[in-house]
């Protein structure tokens, strides 16, 4: 065995050994002994009680025959004190009782003869403790009790030593009879049960020390054993596992009929860990049995291909093959099982390739001059009559008249300007047109792009472009409607597919062309903001569509309410890889009602989330999801939990309820999550704790860039060196929700969390600049390899392969790491110190 294992035996076997026996030691001196100890005392305290009490029943006896007129008072005082007298205990027959009256004086002590009958109320012992005043003191206030003192030993009244006596009054004749134990005495028997004590516990500590000798004896030469066997074994494993890891393919080792190995790739297509996949059966990863493919083997040199189905872990199934091989392991046999998806992958590929054309031609048309959509234009002069003018319109089949003076255009009327301008004033229609046009007219060259167009109908609001040629004559007229139909891209399209969908299986499908969508946006160069927004508002057509099916299934909602976005979709920034945070808000009910509203939710919930798992939006791990009972709840309850998230000092508390401040409304009554919003600023009122809460995380991350320049990675092995994109984005995510909060600003998006910021000069230019483009840069990276992830067949996650990255990008990637430094110094400087 190597040194370092042999420190790893001794550390594991041996120390824990040693700690046991010295815990013994320990607890024995300073447990079990201390407690002997006080049981001694305690044992003799109680035995000079009930000696006191012995002797006070002699009073009694005596005063009962005084009572009977048997003898007179000073006869019957006279014998209990004589009997008393002679009354002895202790191993000598030298420990005695005294007695005395309340004045106090001394009625009978055997041994100071010279005391009887003089006054104590003076006496002091050596120390100054009045000692017989202290027995007057103790039973005067409870009729009995303890004292403590010096007194000479026993009959030798040479030698003091202290004394512990109890004393216990006879108020017929105000005595006071008492008796004591020498410590000196108690010191000696707990010093010899001590000694005892000591031997006993060497001898047990001997007998464990023997018996743990020979079991680390007994297991080092088992471990020495266990690690040859070990090492053999362990050749052949290492060799099996990295075959099964380095698989391009989902693959998994069988032997006995178990998985012993699983790579991640098949672990994430069955949506479970590695771990967890080894603990499964066969059976409950394929639709069909280990013995099915054991007949296939006719041949043990040759593989077996099969098409079966893999049962996912999101209840879906998919079709793929298998090839099954046979192998050597250990003297046993074992297979190797690689699978393959042959259905979603399929359906991706044919995807891709109609949608990437579908937004070719959509870019390709929004690239295109105005002149292929100009049509012939109306005019009419100035003075032309309202009702000449509405005449002229309905005879050309237009939509717009141009007004001229002297051969220039100089306004334009729609119908809308008839029914509004006219009609609905009650306008004379003898006017001349004039009165009611608009002006100026907004005019567009023929060599014009359309995209240029969409912008010139969105700035200037109005409906119709004059189209003029490069001599500047006019030339006919632009209508927005028809650019808006040739513009339908491919985000409408799916939105109104949404729309239209009758069933949870037909808004899978659609989902499915989502990474498609988002791979070729980024292709094309678009903002990351922008898909992300495609990507929430397909999210957001998904889960309205999901609450109309279900309303249609569950009927009316007793009460109004509202379904919230939370996280990411509550900011507007899902990818590819996120999954469900919502919640419902109710208004508040009777009592009746809520307990109607609990069930009707509860079931309403229970199938949304589930549905929405089914198309494409994993269950979130944390349960933050309106099926949890807990998120599914009156207004009023809600505004508690904020009110506690807000108001509560322990910082673990107001970091985990983060997320629940980036909410949105998806679907319902809206001004419901206006009121909470509203509820939320006033508790964040001079919560300054609730804020610097907010910011401690993120002022105490670690650099993820090393003092080398080199990026620090969150996993690394021998191929690959992976970055959590979405823990590097999470500092500025947070800087813009505390101040966003802090501002009481209503937007939950980070970038434009971040603009308004700007705008109000909460952020300087250069930081405002610096953080956009970070997250830009970020949230990029992220969904290109999450929608790569998606046409490779993988489940996307954040995780970054820096390796993968080209020059280019790894030098923007550790400039954005190095300036995120920015964000904790802003944080600290406005938070730190605001407690």
């Amino acid at each position: 065995m190597s040194a370092d294992k042999t420190y790893k035996f001794y550390l594991r076997i041996v120390l824990p050994s040693i700690l046991a026996i010295s815990l013994f030691v320990i607890s024995f001196f300073v447990i079990i002994i201390p407690a002997f100890e006080k049981n001694m005392m305690e044992r003799k305290k109680e035995m000079i009680n009930e000696l006191t009490c012995a002797a006070w029943s002699v009073m009694e006896e005596q005063d009962e025959l005084y009572k009977a007129d048997s003898i007179s008072l000073e006869e019957a005082q006279e014998q209990a004190a004589n009997v008393i007298g002679t009354m002895r205990y202790g191993d000598q027959g030298k420990d005695y009782f005294w007695i005395i009256n309340m004045e106090p004086s001394m009625i009978m002590h055997p041994y100071r003869p010279e005391l009887n009958g003089t006054d104590l109320s003076s006496y002091a012992d050596p120390e100054g403790t009045l000692l017989f005043r202290e027995a007057v003191k103790r039973v005067r206030e409870r009729g009995e009790g303890y004292i403590q003192y010096i007194w000479q030993w026993k009959d030798d009244s040479t030698r003091l030593v202290p004394k512990l006596s109890y004393v216990k009054g006879y108020p017929e004749w105000n005595w006071i009879v008492g008796t004591g134990i020498y410590l000196e005495d108690v010191k000696h028997e707990i010093t010899n049960l001590r000694k005892h004590l000591i031997r006993i516990s060497l001898l047990i500590i001997l007998i464990i020390a023997i018996a743990l000798f020979y079991i680390v004896r007994q297991s080092l030469r088992l471990e020495v054993k266990r690690k040859l066997a070990e090492k053999d074994l362990k050749l052949s494993q290492l060799k099996y596992k990295s075959l099964v890891e380095a698989s391009t393919e989902g693959t998994i080792m069988m032997l006995r009929r178990k998985i012993i190995f699983a790579n991640v790739k098949f672990a994430r297509m069955v949506g479970k860990s590695t771990t967890e996949v080894q603990q499964l059966a066969f059976e409950a990863l394929f639709d069909i049995s280990w013995g099915e493919v054991m007949r296939k083997f006719t041949d043990p040199d040759r593989s077996v291909s099969l098409e079966t189905n893999l049962l996912g872990g999101d209840d879906q199934i998919r079709e793929v093959v298998i090839s099954v091989s046979r192998v050597d392991y250990v003297g046993d046999e074992g297979y190797i099982v690689v699978c393959k998806d042959i259905s979603r992958q399929k359906r991706l590929e044919i995807g891709t390739a109609n949608l990437t054309q579908e937004l070719q031609m959509a870019l390709l048309l929004m690239n295109q001059s105005v002149r292929h959509f100009v049509r012939e234009h109306v005019t009419c002069s100035a003075d032309t009559k309202v009702s000449e003018a509405a005449a002229l319109l309905k005879r050309k089949d237009q939509e717009v008249v141009f007004v001229e003076n002297n051969g220039l255009i100089i306004g334009v009327v729609t119908k809308g300007d008839f029914l509004a301008r006219v009609l609905a004033t009650g306008m004379d229609p003898l006017s001349p047109v004039a009165g009611v046009m608009s002006s100026p007219v907004i005019c567009i060259q023929e060599d014009a792009l359309v995209y240029e167009a969409i912008l010139l109908f969105k700035n200037h609001t109005v409906s119709h472009l004059l189209v003029k040629n490069l001599q500047g004559e006019d030339i006919g007229a632009i209508a927005y409607l028809e650019v808006l139909k040739m513009q339908q891209n491919t985000l409408n399209l799916v939105l109104k597919e949404i729309a239209m969908a009758g069933s949870i299986g037909e808004l899978e499908k659609i989902n499915d062309r989502t990474p498609v969508l988002v791979n070729a946006l980024l292709e094309s160069g678009d903002k990351t903001g922008n898909i992300n927004h495609i990507i929430t508002s397909i999210s957001d057509a998904l889960s309205q569509r999901m609450f109309e099916l279900l309303l249609e299934k569950f009927g009316p909602s007793p009460c109004n309410f509202a379904f919230i976005a939370l996280g990411s979709e509550g900011r507007k920034e899902q990818t590819l890889s996120t999954d469900q945070d919502n919640a419902i808000v109710f208004e508040d009910v009777d009592k009746a009602t809520l307990e109607k509203a609990y069930g009707y939710f509860g079931q309403l919930a229970r199938e949304l989330n589930t549905g929405l798992s089914r198309v494409g939006f994993r269950l979130c791990k944390g349960e933050i999801m309106a099926m949890n009972p807990r998120w599914t709840q009156p207004l009023s309850v809600w505004k508690e939990y904020f009110t506690g998230w807000i108001t509560n000092s322990d910082p673990q508390s107001i970091l985990d309820s983060s997320i629940f401040f980036d909410l949105r409304c998806i679907y319902g009554d809206c001004t419901l999550v206006t009121r909470l919003i509203s509820h939320i600023h006033e508790q964040t009122d001079h919560q300054a704790v609730f804020f610097q809460h907010q910011a401690n995380p993120i002022i105490k991350s670690r650099s993820r860039v090393n003092l080398f320049g080199g990026i620090i990675s969150d996993q690394e092995t021998s191929e690959s060196k992976m970055i959590d994109i979405k823990k590097i984005q999470r500092p500025i995510i947070g800087l813009a929700r505390i101040y966003a909060l802090k501002h009481k600003l209503e937007e939950t998006n980070t970038l434009k969390r971040l603009e308004k910021l700007y705008q109000m000069q909460v952020l300087g230019r250069e930081l405002y600049e610096e953080l956009t483009q970070a997250y830009s840069v970020l949230m990029k990276l992220r969904l290109r390899f999450q929608a790569r992830a998606e046409l490779n067949n993988l489940p996307p996650d954040n995780m970054v392969d820096i390796s993968e990255l080209s020059a280019i990008e790894l030098t923007t990637l550790k400039k954005v790491l190095s300036e995120l430094g920015n964000i904790q110094t802003k944080l600290s400087f406005d938070f730190k110190g605001s407690v």
